[in-house]
């Protein structure tokens, strides 16, 4: 597995154990649409969370601010695009009710791989042009 498949990964499994930490429910991980994949699929508030985690390493978890690419970065227009039409396409497929709230939240994952310790930032409700 590529190195950043692999950090990615271990971001999406840092980033669900945050989830639950935080009362959310995780109904489903690495949903695969022909666009593109949502990597949780998670509920909180009687609301449905669409969850991209987008995950950079770094070499101390106190110094994240300065570095040169932030996780969020990470999430090109066409990632961005691809993103959305899988969360149009969950939502069609489900037979989701148009009253069901949801919103779409991206994690940031920073990733110390000598320590496999992480720290996560959520960006709720994002919006992206």
């Amino acid at each position: 597995m590529a190195e950043h498949n692999e950090i990615g990964k271990i971001g999406e499994k840092i980033t669900k154990t945050f989830l639950m930490k935080h009362d959310f429910s995780v109904l489903e991980t690495n949903y695969r649409t022909k666009y593109g994949e949502i990597d949780i699929i998670a509920t909180k508030d009687s609301k449905i969370r669409f969850i991209e985690v987008k995950s950079v390493k770094v070499r101390d978890l106190s110094e994240t601010k300065n570095l040169d690419v932030q996780p969020e970065d990470n999430l090109t227009f066409a990632k961005w695009s691809k993103f959305i039409i899988s969360v149009e396409t969950y939502l069609k497929h489900k037979n989701i009710p148009k009253e069901i709230k949801w919103q779409m939240d991206l994690a940031c994952v920073y990733i110390n791989t000598e320590t496999r310790e992480g720290r996560v930032k959520l960006l709720e409700n994002i919006h992206k042009e």
